[in-house]
């Protein structure tokens, strides 16, 4: 992952492609979070964009159970190593 900077519908693209494939408890996904952070991201931004994925997909239980799991990370429901924001 490189370290250049990425608009909210970037991050949603790359978060939602993870969820897709079911990956989404990873310290790659934390690093893609923390780049997002780095670059100014801020967590509500990053809440309210997962939500917005659970939201436009209902019926989905495996994007529903993915994106619950990077917010996790994103909200600090997870173990000091993978917690992006404290």
């Amino acid at each position: 992952m490189s370290s250049k900077k990425m608009n909210t519908e970037q991050l949603k693209k790359i978060l939602l492609e993870h969820i897709k494939q079911g990956n989404c408890f990873t310290k790659e996904v934390r690093d893609i979070l923390m780049n997002y952070k780095d670059n100014g991201g801020t967590q509500n931004k990053v809440v309210a964009l997962l939500n917005q994925i659970k939201t436009e997909n209902p019926d989905n239980l495996s994007i529903q159970d993915g994106a619950d799991d990077v917010l996790d990370i994103a909200t600090g429901y997870c173990g000091s190593s993978m917690r992006v924001w404290e």
